[in-house]
């Protein structure tokens, strides 16, 4: 194996001052790789300065400690979101890492369970208690706006909602009213905790895919008849997979409910207008318009632009007309959505200042 290929290359931001990791860390000088702080060693302030100073865009840990290395930011990611010497696109990349193996490691636990242990979702909620830290910050905003046009990949796709639900939320304390009644006279501490319960529901949203075949999931064409049952069971087995968990009730309903169609016809039970949960109505919106602006099996990728002109029901076509190659699952989106959220949200989108 060559060296290239033995060692793995981190942010710097990923380093804690004054942590003591259980990992040696590289630099790369003169095309080798030289020790840079041994294992159990804590890294101070000066050294982290001397990096940023010296321009380094990444540093090295040896593969055999990757699974070491992931350990590591997952339980410090509340540091790393502080930490002053990371800058908001390392903090970016940091945050998605984590949270995607989170809900990675969520979904392969409950496949052969049925059910997520409380040792997971204890985990799930500590990454989102962290993560909060960072989608609070104006920056992160210009991060996520980076993202757009990705891939769709479940985790990742995760990770995307979870941060536009709660910038979203954020930015809406009206809508947090209505998700739990009262939330304007809590105590600081009871709002934090009522936006990361949403966070929670937000990344967990689709954990019912875990029963869907992966020939499914990725397939480029149309879905069968029968196919397009099996994934319609999703959102019931999100909520079968969570039942016993202690999770709030509106977390529960927006997970079971994220299909519903404001107009009806949605699925699984087919509610419509305001028997359809709030939280539900929100994750609608926001797990459309990821899907929509990401490069997805069967589709490629549509402008933030576009996507909420056909979210709003508008002919997207030339002169006016509608697109006769526009997807047949794009089409009468406008029945799908709560237009008064939907309009915030398009004004939310507008002060996050996406691309095009």
């Amino acid at each position: 194996m060559s060296d290239e290929e033995r060692y793995l290359a981190i942010s710097p931001g990923a380093i804690v001052p004054e942590a003591l990791p259980d990992f040696r860390i590289y630099i790369r000088s003169s095309g080798r790789y030289v020790l840079w702080a041994r294992e159990g060693n804590k890294v101070s302030s000066d050294q982290l300065a001397k990096l940023a100073e010296g321009g380094l865009k990444e540093v090295f840990v040896d593969l055999k400690d990757q699974i070491k290395y992931e350990q590591y930011i997952e339980e410090s990611l509340g540091s790393i979101l502080e930490n002053q010497w990371a800058s908001g696109d390392q903090k970016a990349t940091i945050f998605s890492s984590v949270s995607a193996n989170v809900v990675k490691n969520a979904f392969e636990s409950s496949l052969g369970l049925g059910t997520m242990s409380a040792e997971v979702m204890a985990r799930t909620q500590r990454m989102v208690k962290n993560s909060l830290i960072f989608i609070s910050e104006s920056k992160s905003l210009q991060a996520l706006a980076k993202m757009i046009g990705h891939d769709y990949q479940t985790y990742e796709h995760a990770t995307k909602v979870l941060w536009f639900t709660v910038s979203f939320l954020r930015n809406c304390p009206e809508i947090l009213e209505l998700i739990q009644p009262g939330y304007q006279n809590l105590k600081e501490e009871k709002k934090k905790e009522v936006v990361r319960q949403c966070g929670v529901g937000a990344i967990l949203h689709d954990i019912g895919k875990t029963f869907v075949p992966v020939e499914i999931l990725r397939k480029e064409g149309s879905l069968t008849e029968v196919e397009w049952e099996v994934m319609k069971r999703h959102p019931l087995n999100g909520l079968s997979a969570l039942l016993d968990t202690d999770l709030p009730m509106f977390v529960k309903k927006g997970i079971l409910q994220h299909h519903e169609d404001f107009n009806g016809g949605g699925y699984p039970m087919g509610l419509a207008g305001m028997n359809i949960h709030v939280l539900a109505r929100v994750l609608r919106i926001i797990d459309t318009f990821d899907a929509m602006t990401s490069r997805r099996p069967y589709k490629a990728s549509v402008s933030p632009r576009e996507t909420v002109k056909i979210m709003c029901g508008k002919p997207v076509g030339n002169g006016g007309q509608e697109d006769p190659e526009q997807d047949d699952r794009d089409q009468g989106m406008k029945r799908c959505f709560d237009e008064e959220l939907l309009r915030k949200f398009i004004l939310f989108l507008g002060n996050v200042k996406l691309d095009q």
